[in-house]
């Protein structure tokens, strides 16, 4: 399946059976972003897709000399998997939470929950989390050039600990990057795991409620490319309502 030109600065290369089934069925979404001179993909896939993921760049139009940038919401094998094989071929800088990225840098399947995913059945039974460098460890508001464009990190933790969003105003839009916070229709992902936390949930999306966001772009499922901001308004008024979102899954 061919990439999807979302916005002027922003293509769909990148996603799994709880997507679109463009690369292989392990995959989130993966973004690519257009900065013109550079390049970034915000998240990595699992890594089981590499060669479909890089075929979709090639054939937008766009050199893998050109990505220098690799934005990761967080450490969950669909989204950092991929990581360690691109920062090989193209030397990209990785970009992490501080808090998750020993574990990336380790390959600690324990810290990201990947083991009791594994055993039960989501990832294949000889998958392994390859550890990859982390160049960049963010922190909240820290701010990343790519080529023209500039984005901004924002800790949204809850479906995990360091899971960062990053928010991008380009072309007269405002997009937003949420990995597994929020999603289409207002429902977010909820996990059987030790650093899934309803409560950081709920202050997760109460920092979102004001963003004015156009494009939601989460890892997994539907897009809104027009008035994201009312998915993240309909979770954040169940978490005022002090009830819990439908879960994606």
């Amino acid at each position: 399946m061919p990439a999807f030109h979302l916005t002027e600065h922003v293509w769909l290369i990148g996603s799994g059976q709880n997507g679109f089934d463009l690369t292989d069925r392990y995959d989130c979404h993966v973004y690519l972003i257009d900065g013109g001179s550079e390049l970034a993909l915000v998240d990595a896939g699992a890594g089981l897709g590499h060669e479909l993921i890089r075929r979709n760049i090639e054939q937008a139009g766009f050199s893998l000399e050109r990505v220098r940038h690799i934005l990761l919401t967080h450490a969950h094998g669909d989204h950092a998997g991929g990581a360690a094989r691109w920062r090989r071929e193209t030397g990209a800088r990785v970009y992490l939470s501080r808090i998750r990225a020993d574990a990336l840098r380790t390959g600690d399947e324990d810290a990201v929950s990947l083991t009791e995913a594994r055993r039960r059945g989501f990832y294949p039974p000889d998958y392994r989390l390859e550890p990859c460098p982390v160049d960049v460890e963010l922190g909240d508001g820290d701010r990343i050039r790519v080529g023209g464009l500039e984005l901004q990190a924002i800790d949204t933790p809850g479906h995990c600990d360091g899971l960062v969003s990053f928010l991008l105003h380009a072309a007269g839009r405002t997009h937003l990057f949420c990995g597994d916070t929020v999603f289409w229709g207002g429902r977010i992902l909820l996990l059987n795991v030790p650093d899934c936390s309803i409560p950081n949930y709920a202050r997760s999306l109460e920092r979102l409620a004001h963003l004015q966001v156009d494009c939601l772009l989460p890892g997994h499922g539907m897009l809104s490319l027009r008035d994201g901001q009312r998915h993240i308004q309909q979770a954040h008024q169940h978490f005022m309502n002090l009830l819990v979102p439908q879960s994606i899954l």
